[in-house]
Parts: C-alpha cells; structure tokens; sequence
C-alpha cells in the first residue's frame, strides 16, 4: 500500500520512504512503526501494539520505541507524531 502525506510517499509494502521522488534511508524498524502508525492514523497504538507488530517475539525495552519514534520525528517534524501520555502514539 502507498501513502501520501506532505511532500512524502511511503510505500508500506517495500518499506521505503519517498520525499519528492528522492529516496530517505529509513532502518528496518523506523519503517515498520511508520507502516503501523500509518495503517490507521486515527488510532492510538499502545506501547504493546508497538512491541508485536514492530518487534515480534524479540525482546526489547522501551527505548527502543522512543529511539525510532525520535528517529522519524527528525525526519518529519516534532508533531507528526503524537504522544499521548499513558496511552501511546499515533
């Protein structure tokens, strides 16, 4: 599936990021929290949404959430990426 949002394309399939046709270096993992956060934008994906879908059956600590979630930040901007508090991310 491809999305279009800003001056993005992502292609969820193929787990790369476009911007104006030019392609941005996403790790493996950085592309599949932004696949699940883009499958369905108006859900809040709870920290052990984030866990199963982007780490299944490895075990890693919560840091490795807030390292990719600061990583696309970056790439996007600071409120492409919501936080809620004791809830998760959308």
């Amino acid at each position: 599936m491809e999305y279009y949002f800003q001056d993005y394309v992502f292609k969820s399939d193929q787990l790369t990021l476009l911007k104006q046709g030019e392609l941005i270096k996403l790790r493996v993992n950085e592309a599949k929290l932004l696949a699940l956060l883009l499958s369905n934008p108006d859900f809040v994906f709870s920290k052990e949404d984030i866990f199963s879908e982007v780490w299944s059956g490895k075990v890693v600590t919560e840091q490795a959430i807030f390292q990719n979630i600061s990583r696309l930040r970056n790439i996007f901007d600071n409120h492409a990426i919501i936080n809620h508090p004791k809830k998760g991310y959308q």
